[in-house]
């Protein structure tokens, strides 16, 4: 049985749509109601990618209260939606991230 990532099943299904990457500030951008991914890390060198690994950085936030949008080192989008940046970790986030560094906005 093959073993399909969520990327290639929205491609697969016709979903994800070629304007949804310009969408996300370069980053990999699937939306299918909504949704998308910030894990195009394709730009990164091996460093920046072995450091967003070793900070578990993950879309999804696995700590209540505790995700990209409210912590002090991430910046959001221009465009006020789609994936941010990050001062430590390089590449795309999603403001509902999370890895290991996070530190409470503060003001």
């Amino acid at each position: 049985m093959t073993d399909f990532t969520r990327r290639g099943f929205l491609k697969v299904l016709g979903i994800a749509g070629a304007t949804a990457a310009a969408g996300c500030g370069g980053g990999d951008a699937d939306v299918a109601d909504d949704v998308f991914t910030c894990q195009d890390i394709s730009g990164l060198s091996a460093v920046d990618a072995d450091l967003r690994a070793t900070l578990q950085y993950t879309d999804t936030s696995p700590e209540e209260g505790k995700d990209c949008a409210n912590c002090a080192l991430y910046i959001a989008p221009e465009s006020g939606s789609g994936c941010g940046t990050c001062q430590t970790v390089k590449g795309p986030v999603h403001p509902l991230g999370y890895c290991t560094i996070w530190a409470q906005m503060t003001g």
